[in-house]
């Protein structure tokens, strides 16, 4: 039976399971979250019970051994999560650092969001400015190139797009808000994450479903759709930042810590060094405790003049009471909930029941939920011209 004592807890457990690895939170949310015994286990506890009294106190034993093994494995983990911790919080007072070279964002990524927001923009303003991001004609040429995208002639051959300007023009400024903080994004997934591979799917998921639920939430309150879908998926930027930095920096410390233990001839300490993983909990509770605060620094680093998106964050980040909440910060907190409701149910890792009870705690505003029912959270909602 679960032992969670509100619907809340539950879908943050949840979550947290998912963005590690859906099959065993599938598994465990199958099992009511607590451990059960499988059909060898429950034998073997059977056939315990008719042992001889010389086996059970082997048993005893060897139980006590392998708790004593664990436990001591407990500590030598404990001992090198304290230290990546503690490089994690230095590394992080660093916001120019987490810029420019964990994340790699480009300088001019800022000022091409703050142009195509504006309504007097052009594409050739626009484009000026994009050829200073190196990576975004190669990009935006795969995107636009895609097979839902792609055009053709009289003759029916399909027409490639080959320039900047013509793929800037081909979706127009009402869509290049989406699609650049869209492209730029998905260049800042952290690639080695063992033993938890999805992490990047999961990171891209969320970013994409909330920054979607975001957009559909402000069209209902009246809130600028574009700066909503461009907060909804920067405010991932900090897991992304936490999650790349702890698997660098676990790499490190367990590296210096077997050299160490390796020179001082330490070998029990050295044995257990070599069993230990990265942890998936820990990595989870790193994320709660710093990620939108790294998120809000990050944003506001950007120093957007019209994409006025900063303050939201910060308001979230600090979890401000709701009441003292701005508009924009209201959609995220809702998107974001939305968000990872529509993952869980996806995976198929909520009920009925428990959806129900989730959606009622987030108070949608009127017509949202209507609204969010028909979305596709796979997909870029752009508006094009069939034309």
């Amino acid at each position: 039976m679960s032992t969670f004592t509100n619907i809340e807890d539950l879908i943050k457990y949840r979550f947290e399971g998912l963005f590690l690895d859906v099959k065993a939170a599938q598994q465990q949310a199958l099992q009511g979250e607590e451990p059960s015994l499988s059909v060898i286990e429950i034998e073997q506890n059977k056939t315990a019970r008719s042992l001889l009294r010389v086996e059970k106190q082997a048993i005893r034993e060897k139980d006590l051994n392998n708790k004593f093994d664990i436990s001591y494995l407990n500590t030598i983990t404990n001992q090198i999560n304290i230290e990546v911790e503690k490089r994690l919080k230095v590394s992080i007072e660093d916001t120019e650092q987490l810029y420019t070279k964990i994340l790699g964002l480009d300088k001019s990524l800022a000022k091409l969001l703050d142009l195509v927001g504006v309504k007097a923009a052009t594409i050739s303003k626009v484009e000026t400015i994009a050829t200073e991001l190196p990576w975004l004609f190669n990009d935006l040429m795969k995107f636009v190139n895609q097979p839902n995208y792609q055009r053709r002639d009289n003759k029916g051959k399909v027409v490639l797009v080959k320039t900047m300007g013509v793929g800037l023009n081909f979706f127009g400024l009402e869509n290049l808000m989406v699609i650049i903080t869209s492209l730029a994004f998905k260049r800042l997934m952290p690639q080695i994450t063992d033993p938890y591979p999805d992490i990047k799917l999961r990171i891209w998921e969320e970013a994409l479903t909330t920054a979607i639920s975001c957009k559909r939430i402000a069209s209902v309150v009246g809130v600028k759709q574009d700066h909503a879908f461009c907060l909804g998926m920067l405010q991932t930027m900090g897991k992304v930042v936490v999650s790349k930095l702890y698997f660098r920096l676990f790499e490190s410390v367990l590296r210096e810590a077997l050299l160490e233990t390796l020179s001082e001839k330490k070998h029990e300490e050295h044995s257990a060094l070599t069993r230990i993983t990265p942890s998936g909990k820990f990595l989870n509770q790193l994320i709660n405790k710093y990620a939108l605060e790294i998120s809000a620094n990050l944003i506001d680093k950007m120093a957007m003049q019209r994409v006025i998106i900063a303050n939201a964050m910060f308001e979230v980040a600090n979890n401000e009471p709701t009441a003292n909440l701005s508009p924009l910060a209201l959609v995220l907190i809702q998107g974001k909930a939305y968000a990872q409701y529509r993952m869980l149910r996806g995976h198929k890792l909520i009920d009925l029941q428990q959806s129900k009870d989730f959606i009622r705690t987030l108070r949608m505003p009127k017509g949202s939920l209507e609204l969010l029912k028909t979305t596709d959270m796979r997909s870029l909602d752009l508006i094009l011209n069939n034309d």
